[in-house]
């Protein structure tokens, strides 16, 4: 019955976007992807300071269809803009919501924070670390919030539960090293998809390995009590494609890399499995007191576990954390939002980076661990050629 309650808190909510505040954050839209639905419509419906203003896409039926389905208003009715310059300037839409392909990202959140724009990101937040460092001089320089959707970041799982537990070095002693391993089964994808396609930035280390260097250097920051704008070095030592098909030499379907962060050892592999196989997300992490497992901390609104177990006496306890059953892309809107608000009544991006802790600067680093693991690999770096 609590997994059923789950879900309907989830996926049930105004559509509609009844009752917003008159001031509520007005938002629009790049792009009509899949991923919109879930990531920003369903938590903006339940949140009564965001509005979702409008949408744009390359082609405006679909844009049309999208804003039909899903009754985005702008001025109260169904209508699109022609092409995303239109929508950026709007002088109506204060942020920008980002989902297009990983290899449209730096084009369009540039364009977008030079019209005046705050931006949610898709991750990864662009092709490699190049790219990331100009996009956040640019945020810089616009003095606007440029902020990296990586979601499992705002859950109270992961800001509570796991933060607590790694944080507990006289419980848990050192961390000797995390392994962290990443699995989607292939067949839910058609083989164009924007995943398998260079130039729009695809790879499996790019789509699924991103959460993983996210995650492990979460877990390196947290136990060595750093904070993202001062995290220690580290060394890409190995990495290995998987599955590369000939025809498409450049898109690994798996990624299985080895790295230290900052003195830790971590080993991930992530990849697109050639079978039916069930989506698997977890991170094992060894202490010296203690075996730390996490699972499912991407999505932990349908099911999750952190276990700890004791290396001396095999003792083991398990903690759960749903907080109010919202998903993960809910906390992270309802940051956005409040980080604009703070933002708005104070002029302060220090602040605001307070409430949106996944920033540009954090995706510089994300991008500069990806770009190694692809060196390494023998693979081009994203956004680069021979």
């Amino acid at each position: 019955m609590a997994f059923i309650n789950r879900l309907w808190t989830h996926f049930s909510g105004d559509t509609k976007q009844l009752q917003k505040q008159t001031d509520a954050l007005k938002i629009g839209i790049l792009g009509a992807a899949n991923i919109c639905n879930m990531a920003l419509l369903n938590p903006a419906s339940k949140l009564p300071n965001v509005l979702i203003y409008g949408v744009a896409a390359r082609d405006r039926q679909k844009a049309e269809a999208f804003a039909r389905k899903h009754y985005i208003p702008k001025r109260f009715c169904f209508e699109v803009y022609d092409n995303y310059d239109q929508l950026l300037a709007d002088p109506d839409i204060t942020a920008i919501y980002n989902p297009l392909p990983n290899g449209l990202h730096y084009e369009w959140t540039m364009k977008a924070l030079r019209s005046g724009k705050h931006v949610l990101c898709e991750k990864p937040m662009t092709n490699n670390a190049q790219e990331a460092r100009e996009m956040v001089d640019e945020a810089k320089k616009q003095n606007r919030l440029l902020v990296e959707a990586f979601h499992y970041r705002y859950h109270p799982f992961c800001r509570e539960t796991v933060k607590n537990t790694i944080s507990n070095r006289d419980e848990n002693g050192p961390v000797r090293s995390i392994t962290g391993v990443f699995t989607v089964p292939e067949k839910f994808l058609q083989n164009n998809d924007i995943r398998f396609q260079y130039p729009l930035g695809g790879g499996a280390q790019m789509d699924l390995g991103c959460y993983l260097v996210s995650m492990c250097r979460y877990i390196v920051n947290t136990h060595n009590n750093r904070t993202e704008q001062n995290e220690g070095e580290f060394e890409v030592q190995k990495a290995k494609a998987l599955r590369v098909s000939p025809t498409n030499p450049q898109i690994d379907r798996g990624m299985r890399s080895e790295f230290q962060l900052d003195g830790i050892q971590c080993n991930i592999y992530n990849e697109f499995t050639n079978d039916w196989s069930f989506m698997k997300q977890q991170l094992v992490i060894e202490c010296e007191k203690v075996t730390i497992t996490i699972a499912y901390l991407i999505a932990p609104v349908f099911y999750h576990y952190l276990t700890i177990r004791q290396r001396d006496n095999g003792q083991t306890r398990t903690i759960k954390n749903y907080g109010d059953n919202q998903s993960t892309y809910y906390y992270q809107l309802k940051a956005f939002a409040e980080a604009i608000r703070c933002f708005q009544n104070d002029g302060s991006l220090d602040r605001a980076y307070e409430i949106v802790y996944t920033t540009g600067t954090s995706a510089i680093r994300n991008m500069e661990i990806i770009d190694e693991i692809y060196r390494k690999a023998g693979l081009l770096v994203r956004g680069t050629k021979n």
